[in-house]
């Protein structure tokens, strides 16, 4: 499980499982070993964790876990995504700064869940 100030990893095999546990509001991003701008976004989330009332957060290593990259669509990296309860809600977009993370999050919630791809 996710503490609530650190970033946990998810894999293929335990993705569902692991949200489906998770109630309200979670984040899930998508990173390389080798991508800058993944590291700058999770640099981010880190800090966003410390400024901003905690969600859980999660990170899953797309070299390694292709399944869920197929299944999601993702074609760029880093891939940010907000699940409601478990269940998908939308695909994230934001600049890797703590405050347009935390007005991201907050606009998203807003609105009603997208369909997951």
């Amino acid at each position: 499980m996710c503490s609530m100030t650190s970033i946990a990893s998810l894999t293929d095999l335990n993705f569902h499982h692991v949200l489906a546990e998770t109630s309200g509001a979670a984040l899930v991003f998508f990173t390389a070993p080798n991508c800058g701008a993944c590291r700058s976004l999770k640099t981010a989330l880190r800090k966003w964790l410390h400024d901003y009332p905690p969600l859980p957060v999660f990170e899953v290593d797309a070299v390694h876990n292709g399944g869920l990259v197929n299944a999601l669509d993702i074609f760029h990296l880093p891939a940010l995504f907000l699940y409601v309860d478990g269940h998908y809600h939308c695909e994230l977009q934001s600049e890797a700064l703590p405050a347009r993370i935390h007005i991201a999050i907050q606009t998203a919630l807003q609105l009603p869940a997208e369909d997951e791809p």
